[in-house]
């Protein structure tokens, strides 16, 4: 039978593996090593004009 900080532990892997999956399926890159160097090339403003043009309908 599991402790309850193991239970504890458990969910909580289970709900930030569920939440990645649901941002990929929004579409979002979740893998750290894509995030990150992007995320570091680009300044701020330019983030925002990506994001603007992405979601732009």
């Amino acid at each position: 039978m599991l402790t309850k900080q193991q239970k504890l532990e458990r969910f909580k892997v289970l709900r930030d593996k569920n939440y990645r999956a649901s941002l990929q399926l929004e579409g979002f890159d979740v893998e750290p090593s894509k995030v990150n160097v992007e995320v570091k090339s680009l300044t701020e403003a330019e983030q925002i004009t990506k994001l603007k043009q992405r979601y732009a309908r």
